[in-house]
């Protein structure tokens, strides 16, 4: 056996580095022993998981649509007077602010009794008229081929606001003399018009503004 010369590092022989690997697995093992015991706790029941809770998105309830109110007609209103022009609101109405190419507005109105008791009016479609508008130009009134006119006196509730079935518009202009032929398509692009209405001797005060393109 050699002898290793001054300053040279001593070789370690098998036996002792198998020894000291030993013990450093022999340390390691200790070691997560230790640990194990720690979390697991020996005696004590290995506590169950709780579930997390998952936050539900909170669903908003749907509003049931209630029954559209209608005027209740009456033959006899012996017992009501009739409403007061004052007391009536008439609206137009849209069923959108614009109209892309090939979609057809529906127009329609409501009416509403603004005064403070019961009262009865003509609100049949003979006495409905929706008028479209745009600049100084009038382009279509209901009533100028209107077929099947009725009256319908009906008894109006107080704060109630009644709406009337929508009429599609056709996009074409209208007078008397062309309701058996054909129709001039109105300007598109996106042209401003405007729908005015009226039942009986109540017109709106205020005018809906609509966009075809």
């Amino acid at each position: 056996m050699s002898t290793p010369a001054p300053g040279q590092p001593r070789r370690v022989s098998p036996a002792v580095y198998r020894r000291r690997r030993l013990v450093a697995l022999l340390a390691l093992i200790a070691v997560v022993t230790a640990v194990v015991l720690i979390i697991v706790r020996p005696g004590q029941a290995t506590p169950t998981p709780t579930e997390t809770a998952v936050a539900k998105p909170t669903v908003a309830p749907v509003a049931t649509e209630s029954a559209t109110p209608t005027p209740t007609p009456t033959v006899d209103v012996s017992s009501y007077k009739e409403c007061s022009t004052k007391n009536l609101e008439v609206l137009p109405v849209l069923d959108s602010v614009d109209y892309q190419a090939g979609v057809l507005p529906n127009l329609s109105l409501t009416i509403q009794n603004t005064g403070k008791t019961a009262c009865y009016y003509n609100v049949g479609t003979s006495a409905q008229e929706l008028t479209v508008t745009s600049g100084a130009e009038t382009y279509w009134v209901s009533t100028d081929c209107q077929s099947e006119k009725s009256d319908t006196v009906a008894i109006l509730e107080p704060g109630v606001v009644y709406p009337s079935a929508p009429i599609v518009w056709e996009r074409q202009r209208s007078s008397p003399d062309t309701c058996g032929g054909e129709r001039e398509v109105v300007p598109a692009g996106g042209a401003s018009y405007y729908l005015t209405t009226k039942v009986g001797g109540v017109s709106s005060k205020s005018s809906a503004q609509f966009l075809l393109y």
